[in-house]
């Protein structure tokens, strides 16, 4: 195998000198390719040896080590670059890693920490082969290359498909003929020393789950694989059923197991449930995040599907916020204040119940998991947490120790997606409320009840009722009530009719029922109220 090239970059020779020792008795792929006192000679040398990677000092006359990795990233973005330093000020690593610098060491260099860098260099430089070798094939598509292939992928699942071009899809070979699974598979950091994970090396880990799912489809099940984020994620072609989820589950504990066997780290893969086409892909997708969001309290390392990721064992210490009515009824039904004043009370009854602080923070990502539930439900998703990671927003509770600022942390983000529940109600649901009753109105006589109106407009009950409480400040009954007794007040006044018939015509299902609410409305009686507004219909 050919010897990958390294030019050493540093004024003083010693250090050259030394670095080529270094580099040239080391069990490694490297050899050094040339010498430069500063940045102007190095740029001849990059011209002349064409390295793959350059070894730069920071401060060098002329030309010094920011210039060159400037220069580097405009005219030769695909050489690597590390830079070196007497100096260990932050400001000149700031420096280089904006520009592209995949290291930052301080001399005296460690021999080990050399080697390390070298060796994730080569790491990266093999992965950018393999993906170049990967796109060759991809390029062959009849209309849109891989890269166009995968903002499609990546529109699906964000539920942008209405957009897309009719045919675009198949053009790109984009077809499900059975139906889709959605997975979304995370490295689990903690399988992963400190010193293999570093911000240069995130993207790498991706790309190698990203090339292990791929294997594992080949040959095997239809699928379409990119990557999204800090994830991978994985569309498979099969039908709803609970058979072809046990499958799907058992080829991603296949994918997980040989990932651990062979590259020595783990992952977790949360699995969304079967959709029927396309058009449901961003449904798929939200449930396998939510699915994967559950290694929080249930560990990494596992598969986990929608609605079925393992549990603890329940324990005694509970908060009614991690029960999902409860908390869609404190967004709904609570002011700002109220909502925040619920929390603090929760988290405070947590505190206060001699529970360990990894119960109280399982206790916190359950209600926090639950509110990203009623996100997703209510489409508000893409915007809460704020920056989209509700990952984060967990993160960033269990990193809390103080019961005052976790309850203000938990508080403030439940406030905002009170606001935004809020803000759709008002644009998209609470017209829901004006075609209720319009069709009291309308229909008043007929049998009409809280659930047969939240069918009407395509809601649950208990939401509908929280609407109510929210557009008009009374309930559902009591407008129903208003406007029967309206109508039988209009009747009683203006006809003939006996007293029995307004009842049943406006639609009370027996006399005693409408003589007691007319009552509790109006002040007196049907008989009362026609006795002292029409003296001559008394008798009626």
């Amino acid at each position: 195998m050919d010897k990958r090239k390294v030019l050493v970059v540093d004024d003083e020779a010693i250090f050259r000198r030394g670095l080529r020792h270094l580099i040239g008795t080391s069990d490694t792929p490297w050899e050094v390719c040339g010498e430069a006192k500063d940045g102007l000679e190095a740029l001849e040398e990059i011209e002349r040896t064409k390295p793959d990677l350059v070894i730069t000092d920071i401060r060098m006359p002329r030309l010094d080590g920011i210039g060159l990795q400037e220069q580097l990233r405009e005219r030769y973005p695909e050489i690597r670059c590390f830079v070196l330093s007497g100096y260990n000020d932050f400001r000149y690593a700031q420096s280089s890693l904006r520009f592209g610098a995949r290291d930052y060491l301080l001399k005296p260099i460690d021999k080990a920490e050399l080697y390390r860098v070298l060796g994730q260099v080569e790491r990266e430089l093999v992965q950018a082969e393999l993906q170049r070798a990967e796109r060759l094939p991809q390029r062959r598509l009849p209309a849109v290359l891989a890269e166009e292939r995968d903002r499609l992928l990546d529109g699906l699942v964000r539920g942008e498909l209405p957009h897309a071009r009719p045919g675009e899809l198949r053009e790109a070979g984009i077809e499900f003929e059975r139906g889709v699974y959605v997975l979304v598979a995370e490295l689990d950091k903690d399988s992963v020393e400190p010193s293999r994970y570093e911000r240069q090396e995130a993207e790498l880990f991706s790309l190698y789950i990203r090339q292990f799912i791929e294997e594992a489809l080949s040959g095997v099940r239809t699928g379409f694989v990119f990557r999204r984020g800090a994830g991978v994620v994985a569309l498979l072609d099969a039908e709803a059923s609970a058979a072809s989820r046990a499958d799907v589950a058992e080829l991603a504990r296949h994918i997980a197991g040989r990932i651990r066997r062979e590259a020595n780290l783990t992952i977790t893969i949360g699995i969304g449930g079967g959709v029927h086409g396309v058009e449901e892909i961003s449904k798929s997708y939200g449930e396998a995040r939510i699915a994967l969001l559950y290694r929080l309290t249930s560990g990494g390392n596992r598969v986990l599907l929608y609605e079925d990721p393992p549990r603890q064992e329940p324990g005694a210490v509970r908060t009614p916020l991690t029960q999902r009515g409860y908390l869609e009824q404190a967004l709904l039904e609570g002011e700002g204040g109220d909502l925040g004043e619920r929390v603090r009370e929760g988290i405070g009854q947590l505190c206060d119940s001699g529970a360990s602080p990894s119960v109280i923070h399982e206790q916190v990502c359950r209600m926090l998991l639950e509110a990203y539930g009623l996100a997703v439900d209510r489409g508000v998703q893409g915007d809460w947490p704020e920056g989209r990671d509700i990952g984060a927003a967990l993160q960033g509770a269990l990193a809390l120790s103080s019961r005052s600022e976790l309850a203000a942390y938990c508080a403030g983000l439940l406030r905002s997606l009170q606001a935004l529940v809020r803000r759709g109600d008002e644009s998209e649901g609470l017209h829901a409320v004006d075609r209720v009753v319009r069709h009291i109105e309308e229909h008043y006589a007929e049998p009409i009840t809280l659930g047969s109106m939240a069918e009407l407009v395509f809601l649950n009950a208990s939401y509908l009722s929280s609407l109510f409480k929210i557009r008009l400040g009374r309930s559902f009954v009591e407008i129903l009530t208003e406007v029967r007794v309206r109508e039988a007040s209009r009747l009683l006044l203006h006809t003939d009719d006996k007293i029995a018939s307004v009842a049943y015509g406006t639609g009370f299902s027996n006399i005693r029922h409408f003589n007691r609410v007319f009552k509790a409305e109006t002040g007196r009686t049907p008989k009362e109220f026609r006795e002292t507004l029409r003296p001559d219909r008394a008798n009626a």
